[in-house]
């Protein structure tokens, strides 16, 4: 079934290029890539074919910082400003940052830094949730203070390299050159390839689906933290908000299906994580159950990409999910 719909008209028509991956059992079953790479390489997407992968990036930082806290170095509850100095310019409350309000998307910083959210406290550090990208720099910073290391040779080190990710980086190779997918906007429109010079904690992971497998089968099984840990990691700290990022509404109310702990997105009455990657042209999307040890992962070079959540999870991961909603997934592939 998961075939057909992967390989049916609509899906074809709505998104150029997919990279997906089933888990059973904490085990790969099965990769698929479909479609073709963009509009500067019609090849055919294969299981190498290297994608955006934009906030998919953030559960494998929280897997480095919970590994540096284990080890003693970070100190998740210590305020960031203590670590590494001043993020936010003459803004008191965020002297109260810490890892953990990062991990948990409480720390009141802005998704997104644009002209109506600047970079500065919208609400006091742990009051509430309100999805922020722009934390992630001040994490970076004090993780790579304390390591002396660059993030991306920590997570060359420690994730691409430990669980056998070869197509993965955070800063652009150019051995990708050969094999990249392009992303395309809703209006059809292909968007120009950025080629990322610096590792960026929140959205510049570059991968494949067999290899974000590879970094799922770790997750499910608990591999590279301590059982403690790796169950903290999933323990909800915090319910969502409906609106998921906007600072602005601090009367938001509380979604009731949806919760994060240290980095992942949380389904308390499912037993299930997940997370979700959005950058120009290309969408991201993981779910994962640690009972029954299934997951999927899936990156697409459309900015439909995040639709296919509606079709695909049924087939693998069955039951409501309230994230999707939450994220105000369309239900229709088309549009």
């Amino acid at each position: 079934m998961l075939e057909d719909i992967l390989h049916g008209p609509r899906v074809q028509a709505a998104i150029p290029g997919l990279s997906l991956a089933v888990l059973r059992s904490a085990e790969v079953a099965s990769v698929h890539a479909i479609g073709i790479r963009g509009a500067h390489d019609n090849s055919d997407v294969d299981t190498h074919t290297v994608f955006e992968a934009a906030s998919l990036t953030k559960p494998l930082v929280s897997f480095i910082a919970l590994q540096l806290a284990e080890e003693g170095l970070l100190d998740l509850d210590r305020p960031l400003r203590d670590i590494c100095g001043d993020y936010v310019a003459g803004d008191e409350r965020a002297n109260a940052i810490t890892a953990t309000h990062v991990l948990t998307h409480t720390s009141g910083l802005p998704n997104i830094v644009g002209p109506e959210t600047p970079l500065k406290t919208y609400f006091a550090p742990g009051e509430r949730f309100s999805y922020g990208s722009s934390a992630f720099g001040w994490l970076q910073r004090a993780i790579e203070e304390l390591s002396a290391s660059s993030l991306e040779t920590l997570a060359q080190t420690r994730v691409f390299e430990a669980l056998g990710m070869g197509d993965s980086s955070l800063e652009w190779q150019q051995r990708f050159e050969s094999n990249y997918a392009q992303g395309q906007e809703m209006d059809g429109q292909f968007v120009s390839k950025r080629r990322t010079a610096k590792a960026a904690a929140s959205w510049s992971l570059l991968t494949t689906a067999t290899d974000y497998a590879r970094f799922v089968q770790a997750v499910l099984r608990g591999h590279g933290l301590s059982s403690k840990m790796h169950a903290r990691w999933f323990t909800p700290v915090v319910p969502a908000r409906v609106g998921v990022d906007d600072v602005l509404n601090l009367e938001a109310a509380k979604d009731k299906e949806v919760a994060w702990g240290l980095g992942w997105g949380l389904e308390p009455s499912q037993g299930t994580f997940f997370h979700w990657g959005h950058n120009p042209g290309f969408r991201a999307f993981v779910m994962g159950n640690l009972s029954t040890q299934d997951a999927v992962v899936w990156f697409a070079n459309s900015a439909r990409g995040l639709r296919l959540a509606r079709h695909v999870l049924p087939e693998i991961l069955p039951g409501p999910h309230g994230s999707l909603d939450w994220l105000q997934i369309a239900r229709t592939l088309e549009g």
